[in-house]
């Protein structure tokens, strides 16, 4: 969690140059200062981990065994920042290939989930030059084994899930159009406790090592912001869209949303010691609406988010379903080249239900209650006149839990959501008009 904030307060701290209104920007050159601050990226990468040992019940005792690495190509949407110096990006996995299983295990897996990350770069990234990066990453990773004689008493097994934060270094070389990038991945918690029964446990270890080698493409998404068009855009939108009564509008956005656990469960932990590992979190598409004051440069919306997840294992199944119906005010704080800081408080409206399935004994404990949050995040804002933009969100509700039989179920989730598109409505025609 301590890394996580560090994480979000990098930027913070890089800030140095002094806050601005993006319409004071009206030459060609400074525009490219501006438009340079931020640019965004997609493409694909192949992350590749080392595999570990882990430990199967025998009848001479507990045996360790090896087992192989795994190799995922994923999907990045990412884009650097701070003119090249910071990159922020999400990897998400769309196979898994490899993972020999070892001869004394039925079945067996270890895999490492979407991965969102932050890097620095101490020379900034240019076309034609080869540039180190150091940084930091968090995603949910899972272990899961099936003996060859597994306990008969059961039809399941558990997957034990976890929160990692890997370092990393690297290379990436820069293009005009874009970007070859190598990674190396260090994660010093690298221990697990798997429960191979209901009461018994071994140990797995996973090699601290993972790498990742990837291409991606530029996105031109300032277009031909850097010219004469741009200045007279710059200079005029604001005027005419105050002309057609269009500085405040309603907004209207959506993107991905990852979730990781920051409490664990009372109920869970004393119940099913076995299944009190942290929860694997869940991917959830985030929906909001609102409206936008221009004079005040506040957003007062509306965000919706359903997280379902679950744990299982042994017969036993933990599903975890919440509904948020979310009121956020948040206040912009500035404008740094582009890159638009916001916070504000959140209200939210939160329907959580838990359910506990022990084999055919099934308990249902909801609640529904009003909760009390925070978000804070930024925009990569050209204009105060933009027709869309993109965002990123952090969401904490903290506290959020239900009952069960006199102990606390949590709920506790920090939402990130990186890569959010935000539309505004009725700017394009307004700009348009004369």
């Amino acid at each position: 969690m301590r890394k996580l904030f560090v994480l979000v307060l990098i930027p913070v701290v890089m800030m140095t140059a002094k806050a601005q209104t993006a319409e004071k920007d009206t030459t060609i050159e400074r525009l490219k200062i501006r438009t340079s601050f931020a640019k965004s990226y997609f493409g694909l990468d192949v992350f590749s981990t080392s595999g570990g040992t882990t430990q199967y019940a025998a009848p001479a005792g507990l045996q360790t065994v090896s087992f192989s690495g795994t190799t995922a190509p994923r999907i990045l949407l990412g884009g650097t920042h701070f003119w090249g110096h910071a990159d922020f990006y999400v990897a998400i996995p769309v196979a898994r290939l490899g993972g020999q299983v070892p001869a004394e295990l039925k079945s067996i897996f270890y895999g490492e989930g979407v991965e969102t990350g932050f890097r620095v770069f101490p020379w900034a990234v240019e076309p034609g030059k080869l540039r180190p990066f150091v940084g930091i990453a968090f995603k949910g990773a899972t272990f899961e084994q099936v003996d060859m004689e597994p306990n008969k008493t059961y039809q399941t097994v558990p997957s034990v899930a976890r929160t990692i934060f890997p370092y990393q270094a690297g290379l990436v070389y820069a293009g005009k159009q874009f970007l070859l990038q190598v990674g190396l991945n260090y994660q010093s918690k690298n221990n697990y406790r798997y429960p191979i029964s209901r009461t018994e446990y071994g140990d797995v270890e996973t090699s601290p090592w993972s790498f990742n080698v990837g291409m991606s493409y530029w996105i031109n998404s300032n277009g031909g912001f850097v010219s004469n068009y741009g200045v007279s855009y710059m200079k005029n939108g604001v005027k005419k869209l105050a002309a057609k009564k269009r500085l405040n509008c309603w907004y209207f956005g959506i993107g991905p949303s990852g979730t990781f656990e920051i409490t664990k469960s009372e109920y869970v932990k004393d119940k099913y010691p076995f299944l009190s590992q942290e929860s694997p979190g869940t991917f959830i598409p985030d929906v909001t609406a609102g409206r936008y004051f221009h004079r005040l440069d506040i957003n007062v919306g509306v965000s919706y988010r359903r997280l379902r997840y679950e744990s299982s294992g042994y017969d036993v199944k933990l599903n975890y379903n919440r509904r948020s119906i979310m009121l956020e005010t948040y206040k912009f704080l500035g404008d740094y080249h582009g890159f638009v800081p916001y916070v504000g408080p959140t209200l939210a409206y939160e329907n959580l239900t838990f359910t506990d399935t022990d084999g055919e004994n099934v308990k249902t404990f909801a609640t529904k209650k009003a909760a009390l949050g925070v978000i804070f995040g930024w925009d990569i804002r050209m204009s105060r006149s933009e027709t869309w933009l993109l965002r990123t969100n952090l969401r904490y509700t903290p506290n959020l839990q239900v009952e069960a039989e006199g102990k606390k179920v949590m709920f506790d989730q920090m939402e990130f959501n990186f890569i959010q598109l935000i539309w505004f409505a009725g700017r394009s025609k307004a700009l348009r008009g004369n």
